[in-house]
């Protein structure tokens, strides 16, 4: 700096690169801060410390005195103009001298171009669940970085039916992470996927064309587990089995932390809720009555078939018991807290 006092002017400092994909790309500065120093006070090229105290407060003031500012600094594109604009606070230093400068992009490189049919053809989606609450599978099968290690989602996971077209979800980070890698999106980039295969589950109990058959299956499976016996010599227990409710839930209860499944276990529910009492009968035929409790029992997996059937072959039990200290009322109040209604024929 000359003895006149005419200020440093930053710019001489100040270095402007561009990187990234073309227009995709960002601008950053770099400024010589040590060069700036040494020149400003007369300290030389290299800064490595400072003769006293005063200099190393003087420096500082004259480091917070500016601000640097890139406009644009994103989305760039070679050929693009950036404007830089440094400001200094005359009131913290009188050394520097800021300005306005423009600076021409270029070096970006050309992005690869991600297209709809591309990423259709390399991830394979498979549905599984029930409808309605459908979930994706998807086998990513790019072998390009990024996109062959990227993590896909699907819009509206977890609540998919059958004839859907579940889109690819996009968002920032999306983008972003194939924008570091070299890509970019086509116009109108979205993947879309037809949604099938999904199990049928019945809304009501009364949508299944073959309930009945459920039902008294149900009471056979019922009648096997609580079976009467009779043997020759000694005492034989007997129960006394009434049918309190038949109750439906078509989709398993979900917490709002929980994720939905890709089972179908748990979905299309059929209970029967059935008071109990159970006897002990001696060979002088004296009755005794030994205990009573409330017996739930019924099927998961009423899966309907294009006619709107159940598989009987198919189905899984249901089994639960509740001692006498569960009145009726209760155990009918617990069911429907886990999503089950009361069948109405």
């Amino acid at each position: 700096m000359s003895a006149c006092g005419s200020k440093e002017d930053m710019m001489e400092y100040l270095d402007v690169s561009f990187y990234g994909i073309d227009s995709k790309g960002n601008a950053s500065y770099y400024l010589e801060e040590n060069r700036l120093i040494g020149s400003v006070l007369n300290l030389g090229e290299e800064v490595h410390d400072f003769p006293d105290e005063e200099t190393r407060k003087e420096a500082e003031e004259i480091l917070g005195a500016y601000t640097i500012e890139i406009e644009p600094q994103e989305n760039l594109s070679n050929g693009d103009e950036v404007q830089v604009t440094i400001v200094v606070d005359k009131d913290k230093t009188k050394k520097l001298k800021g300005g306005e400068k423009k600076f021409t992009v270029e070096g970006l490189e050309a992005p690869e171009i991600l297209t709809t049919e591309e990423a259709e053809k390399k991830l394979v989606l498979n549905f599984n669940g029930v409808n309605g609450r459908g979930v994706a599978q998807i086998d990513n099968v790019f072998d390009v970085s990024p996109l062959d290690y990227m993590d896909f989602e699907i819009e509206n996971d977890g609540e998919l039916k059958n004839g859907d077209q579940a889109k690819l979800l996009l968002d920032e980070d999306f983008e972003a992470t194939l924008n570091e890698g070299g890509y970019i999106l086509e116009e109108g980039f979205q993947p879309t996927f037809e949604v099938k295969g999904l199990a049928e589950v019945a809304e009501k109990a009364t949508d299944v064309k073959n309930l009945d058959d459920v039902e008294r299956f149900l009471l056979e499976e019922l009648s096997n587990q609580y079976r009467d016996t009779d043997y020759s010599f000694g005492s034989n227990t007997v129960y006394d089995i009434k049918q309190e409710e038949l109750m439906y839930r078509q989709f398993k209860k979900i917490a709002e932390d929980e994720s939905v499944s890709s089972s179908v276990d748990d979905n299309g529910n059929l209970i029967g809720i059935f008071s109990v009492k159970k006897y002990r009968v001696s060979s002088d035929e004296d009755k005794e009555e030994v205990d009573q409790f409330t017996v739930i029992f019924g099927f998961s997996r009423i899966i309907l078939d294009e006619d709107n059937k159940a598989n009987l072959s198919e189905l899984s039990k249901i089994s639960d018991r509740k001692e006498d200290n569960y009145s009726l009322e209760s155990v009918i109040q617990l069911y429907e807290g886990e999503g089950y209604e009361k069948v109405k024929k």
